[in-house]
């Protein structure tokens, strides 16, 4: 077992982070938090940790942690609580209960404790014992209500769901050299009903795009995340590129923004780096470049808190060694989320993504030799 960091404590005063005059930031509150680092007991099972837990889900009720491999197609099942290994289930990749043929990217737990895996064919569901529901094609759904266009197709990676049936995520046209992000899509597969919100909101991160072409032909991209989250009655969507949140309210079929000003980091990326590269080595020194610029995670809900908590990161300097030092700075938000503070967390914690929120702690992954461990952070505010 490893040795780990010291617990500690630091105390931070912050400012608001915005223009007085906004709506969107207009309280002075005070950040505290605690830090330390916990390991997780793995008894004699080696975790998959090849993907940096970008694989994994975490079941908050229970306080489980799903780990998926896909090359062994296997699920390790962490119990936080305890910090111990609790459980390896085996999925089948072929045959009735099979979800191979595709390449999974990313796993959902539901409430009933079944799984849901997405891949670029299309989302399998299947039960805790391990027995698939079923397994849907978008592309091969006629669908009731809206429709899509020829080339048009829903975007399988941007999907959440809260109970497996209705799904929201975006829509438009995957083509490598006509990629564009038309619109919000909701879908039920009970029903297979469709709705379309057509809009161009999201169309300008695309120039934050770096593509890699070779002999006249498309060979990789590296996009800007943007997200879209249901939480209880509310649709979410957030951008890595922007300092800027919208929700869909489904009910006036009207998407709503917030812009959001940080006095810790930049709002937006500058795209001071290559759009497009022509070999692998320009490829990595163009999303070296790109990896300075700012980048905003994901907004954390805090239901025991009433918040909602993110971290983003942007370059603080480089090392004489040409290494990336970065600012990470954790933000607050309340419930109807405006920001509430802001404050930078210590530089050696690199805290950016994937990150979950439990027991009143931002959880991180941390890889210790191949271990699996976590960096826990408990924010608190006040007047």
């Amino acid at each position: 077992m490893k040795n780990l960091p010291v617990y500690f404590l630091i105390l931070v005063l912050i400012s608001c982070g915005g223009d007085p005059e906004s709506t969107e930031s207009n309280q002075n509150l005070e950040i505290s938090y605690e830090i330390d680092t916990v390991m997780v007991d793995a008894g004699d099972h080696f975790f998959f940790v090849q993907y940096g837990l970008g694989m994994s889900d975490v079941d908050e009720s229970r306080k489980l942690l799903y780990n998926f491999n896909n090359q062994d197609f296997k699920m390790e099942i962490i119990d936080l609580e305890n910090l111990k290994l609790k459980e390896v289930k085996q999925y089948e990749k072929e045959g009735p209960n099979g979800i191979g043929g595709g390449f999974i990217m990313r796993v959902q737990v539901l409430p009933d404790e079944s799984v849901i895996f997405y891949d670029f064919n299309g989302i399998h569901h299947v039960a805790k014992s391990g027995e698939k529901i079923a397994t849907y094609k978008l592309e091969e759904i006629d669908w009731k209500g809206d429709q899509l266009g020829d080339s048009e197709e829903i975007n399988v990676s941007s999907l959440d769901t809260q109970d497996g049936k209705t799904f929201y995520g975006f829509y438009g046209t995957e083509n490598f050299f006509d990629s564009k992000n038309l619109g919000i899509a909701q879908f039920n597969l009970s029903d297979q009903s469709l709705r379309l919100f057509p809009s161009d909101f999201l169309q300008f991160t695309s120039a934050y795009e770096i593509s890699l072409e070779m002999n006249g032909g498309g060979m990789a991209k590296a996009p800007e995340q943007n997200r879209v989250r249901k939480i209880d009655d509310r649709i979410l969507i957030t951008t890595t590129a922007k300092n800027e949140l919208w929700e869909w309210n489904l009910e006036l079929d009207s998407l709503i923004s917030r812009n959001y000003e940080s006095q810790l980091s930049s709002n937006s990326k500058k795209g001071n780096f290559p759009m497009q590269a022509s070999s692998p080595e320009e490829f990595r020194e163009a999303m070296k470049e790109k990896n300075k610029e700012v980048s905003f995670g994901r907004l954390i809900l805090a239901p025991d808190q009433d918040k909602f908590w993110r971290v983003h990161r942007e370059m603080d300097r480089l090392t004489a060694g040409d290494t990336i030092i970065y600012k990470n700075i954790l933000t607050a938000f309340d419930s109807e989320t405006n920001q509430v503070g802001e404050t930078l967390l210590p530089e050696r914690f690199n805290f950016f993504e994937p990150a979950f929120y439990l027991d009143g702690r931002l959880w991180k992954f941390l890889n210790i030799d191949d271990e699996v461990a976590f960096v826990r952070v408990k924010p608190s505010i006040s007047e």
